[in-house]
């Protein structure tokens, strides 16, 4: 799994029959050098641009290679610690288009399978969004199966949010049997591209946002005008669908990073009440669950509860890519990855496609 915030790659390994989780195996995560996340930032905003209008860059083939390479790279490490039977591989999200007035999205994540099965000689499932979407769906969010199933490995009761908090936001809201879910909105991704241009990765430990002040009113504006905050039931996001920096370009870094990251808690607060959905506790997963200040926040808006993955026996920065591995799995068994209640798509739908490693003579 690579994640659209761009800070690397997360490989886990997981036992599974596709419904229960009886085992988590050894994780590995791989760092990207500079080299390597300028090279897949450039290819992103090269398909922004093109957005299935035309012929595809070439710019997406070469960052391919180089995202397939890391990725066997990575599970040739991880092989080292376990047996597998199967990949699950996401690739890197490169452009996200949600479906609009009634015509269905597309999405591209890169990464070919193929090379993946054929380099580690075995079967690999990849491309898990775009039958979701084919079906009417939005693509994402596609972890609350496996949200899911975590919650009833962990034996938890009641209303749970499992809130994901990466370049964008997503959560699953899981009462027994009942699975509803969305995006939120923002997440670590305006955060990041802001302290970017200063020369710093990411807000560790939301100590930069902490010494800021936040601009209430400048949220309230986003929230109420930015297109995504007026949808209504399931809705998907791309990480620049909130490219909000130009309206924070007087403000001092610190304030800069403290409006962006109320914007973040406010953001889940808003997609939470426009569902009236009131959850017992919130479990914060993925790296926004590292910035004490998004977790202050989310707990002066959110009037519940807020743990963190850790805090119920689970490995924060692994759940997407364990995902990836069941997803797998349910794809081999034709078990769906996404219902109308997450997605929006017309029925509960398998995804993924499923290639073996190619004969060689």
């Amino acid at each position: 799994m690579s994640g659209t915030s761009l800070d690397g790659i997360d490989a886990a390994v997981l036992k599974t029959d596709g419904e229960k989780i009886f085992e988590f195996g050894p994780v590995y995560h791989r760092p990207y050098n500079l080299l390597e996340k300028r090279k897949l930032g450039k290819a992103t905003r090269a398909a922004l641009k093109w957005r299935f209008d035309g012929a595809k860059p070439g710019r997406l083939e070469t960052a391919e290679r180089l995202l397939d390479e890391l990725h066997i790279e990575v599970c040739r490490e991880i092989l080292k610690k376990s047996e597998c039977d199967v990949i699950g591989y996401h690739g890197q999200t490169v452009v996200h288009m949600p479906p609009q007035q009634g015509q269905n999205g597309q999405t591209l994540q890169i990464g070919k399978g193929q090379r993946l099965a054929d380099e580690l000689n075995m079967p690999c499932v990849y491309d898990f969004r775009t039958a979701d979407m084919e079906k009417g769906g939005q693509g994402a969010p596609l972890a609350p199966i496996y949200h899911q199933a975590l919650c009833r490995y962990s034996k938890l009761k009641g209303k749970t949010v499992v809130l994901n908090l990466g370049g964008v936001g997503n959560f699953t809201w899981i009462n027994g049997d009942d699975l509803i879910a969305s995006d939120t909105g923002p997440a670590n991704g305006p955060i990041d591209s802001w302290l970017y241009r200063t020369g710093i990765d990411y807000d560790k430990d939301g100590e930069i946002s902490a010494k800021g002040t936040f601009d209430l009113k400048l949220i309230e504006k986003w929230l109420r005008e930015i297109p995504f905050f007026k949808i209504d039931g399931a809705k998907s996001a791309d990480r620049y669908d909130f490219d909000v920096i130009g309206d924070i370009m007087d403000k001092s870094v610190e304030d800069g990073a403290a409006t962006l990251v109320a914007f973040c808690a406010a953001s889940v607060k808003h997609t939470l009440a426009k569902l009236e959905l009131v959850p017992d506790r919130v479990i914060v997963s993925g790296g926004g669950r590292k910035n004490k200040n998004i977790l202050k926040m989310l707990k002066d808006l959110v009037k519940c509860p807020i743990q963190t993955a850790e805090d119920v026996g689970w490995m924060g920065d692994d759940i997407e890519a364990q995902a990836c591995a069941y997803f797998a799995v349910r794809s081999n068994l034709g078990l769906p990855l996404s219902f109308p209640n997450t997605t929006g798509v017309s029925e509960p739908t398998t995804g993924g496609v499923f290639v073996s490693p190619s004969v060689k003579h």
